[in-house]
């Protein structure tokens, strides 16, 4: 009976990790990396996302990062006496990489999803006439992310590429949650030619 209670435990863990590798290569997207005019690194996980543009910039990939904004606080500043959000997380992160401040842009608040992050991305776009945007965010993150943003900028005559940074921390959590609201998207929102109104 243990035997057979060892061997059904190890059959389970081992489908669960099948599921969570081939997730993560579905999630993930791999594109040719090319010149852009400018970085736009999704907000979230700013620790592993910052520094892969930031890499990017330094190749000479763009001359200008994009920062989404969430609306999320993260964690106490001694030099600022306050809690820094997490677009100026990314922002002092990045002059520490070597990325010039005046090179940086923080983009205005909607609400804190993919899909404003988009909107807000797009409002940007339509005054700067940028004609091609990059985008940074994790592996997991970057399917769902690159579908959103072509959906949402498609009006506009711009080309939108995708390099993800590698994520060590994602858990199977996050993947399983990752898939779900993908299939919510694709599900509910695929239909749509244009998603940047949809209630979400």
């Amino acid at each position: 009976m243990r035997c057979l209670l060892f061997s059904v435990a190890g059959l389970s863990v081992f489908f669960i990790l099948v599921i969570v590798i081939a997730g993560r290569l579905f999630l993930s997207v791999n594109m040719p990396l090319t010149k852009a005019d400018a970085i736009v690194i999704l907000a979230g996980n700013y620790e592993e996302r910052v520094p892969h543009a930031a890499a990017l910039f330094s190749a000479g990939y763009a001359n200008t990062i994009l920062l989404t904004n969430d609306g999320v606080r993260r964690g106490w500043s001694r030099e600022h006496q306050r809690n820094l959000y997490s677009n100026e997380r990314s922002t002092e992160l990045l002059v520490q990489l070597g990325v010039p401040r005046k090179s940086v842009i923080s983009l205005p608040f909607f609400k804190s999803g993919t899909v404003y992050d988009a909107m807000a991305v797009r409002e940007y776009i339509h005054k700067h006439k940028s004609g091609s945007v990059l985008l940074v965010t994790s592996d997991y993150h970057a399917r769902r992310s690159l579908w959103i943003f072509r959906r949402v900028l498609q009006s506009l005559p711009v080309v939108v590429t995708i390099n993800p940074s590698h994520s060590s921390a994602a858990l199977i959590s996050d993947i399983a949650l990752e898939l779900i609201k993908l299939a919510y998207y694709l599900i509910c929102f695929g239909w749509q030619d244009d998603i940047s109104g949809a209630k979400l």
